[in-house]
């Protein structure tokens, strides 16, 4: 590893952004694994969790809320609801446009989920300051909006 004392913040930052494709991988694959056994896929768990936020929601508010393609959320929404873990519902504000909500069992398993990862994720957190976690948050949350920026110019 590199000495990040010798290297400008520039070069620095440079460095972590190049963590984040390794990082996406692990993250990816970790989920995986503890999702073993739940029936349920790490693209289906974002729609999921989505759902658990939002309430209720359209396809395309799945797909603003998540930042992925109309494609992926209509992929999995139809599985999600050919397996009884959404429900389709009217919408109020447009006849054409169902609703979708989480089942019982699907609003069980990604609480559990969740459960399961806050209690590891709080336990992580406690090798770092307050301060670090926040900056954290704004460094990656700075990039997100930068670089998402570019694909819509």
């Amino acid at each position: 590893m590199t000495d990040m004392t010798e290297m400008s913040l520039a070069d620095q930052l440079y460095a972590g952004i190049q963590l984040t494709r390794p990082l996406l991988r692990n993250i990816t694959a970790r989920v995986e694994h503890d999702l073993a056994g739940t029936g349920i896929t790490v693209g289906q768990r974002a729609i999921l969790e989505a759902l658990l936020t939002l309430g209720k929601a359209t396809a395309p508010q799945i797909t603003a809320h998540l930042d992925v393609t109309r494609q992926f959320v209509g992929r999995e929404i139809k599985i999600l609801h050919d397996e009884g873990k959404l429900l389709r519902v009217d919408n109020p504000r447009h006849r054409a446009s169902k609703l979708y909500r989480l089942s019982e069992e699907a609003r069980a398993i990604i609480t559990a989920i969740r459960i399961r990862e806050a209690r590891e994720i709080a336990a992580f957190s406690k090798g770092f300051t307050a301060e670090e976690i926040r900056g954290f948050y704004k460094i990656l949350s700075t990039l997100n909006r930068e670089f998402s920026q570019i694909k819509t110019k």
